[in-house]
């Protein structure tokens, strides 16, 4: 057994379960934020704000599932799967979705 196989484990699901509840998570908060929930939001509705949450979390999530989709392909088929450069450019957009609806939910929150 080489180092790789060693190394790997379930990383590839566990890759594509994270990209799951974060996108969801996301989508949840946007749902929220949108319907102005007491419990989450200090003033009233912000469906704007809600909206852009709620498509960040859907637009992550069709950034970040595919690539760990084809990552579990591959394992269970015995390949190894480099990232294109495509999936690295969707990674990192999925990526910058997240932190950019954060930055939004903490500015409508708190801010």
């Amino acid at each position: 057994m080489t180092d790789y196989e060693l190394e790997e484990g379930l990383a590839a699901e566990r890759t594509e379960l994270a990209w799951g509840r974060s996108s969801l998570s996301l989508v949840v908060c946007g749902l929220a934020v949108a319907r102005g929930l007491p419990q989450i939001t200090t003033g009233g509705p912000e469906p704007i704000a809600g909206a852009f949450v709620l498509a960040a979390g859907g637009l992550a999530w069709m950034a970040g599932v595919p690539y760990a989709r084809a990552r579990s392909r591959a394992k269970r088929s015995g390949e190894h799967h480099l990232a294109t450069q495509r999936e690295l450019v969707l990674l990192t957009a999925g990526t910058v979705l997240v932190g950019l609806a954060a930055l939004l939910v903490e500015m409508v929150l708190i801010g």
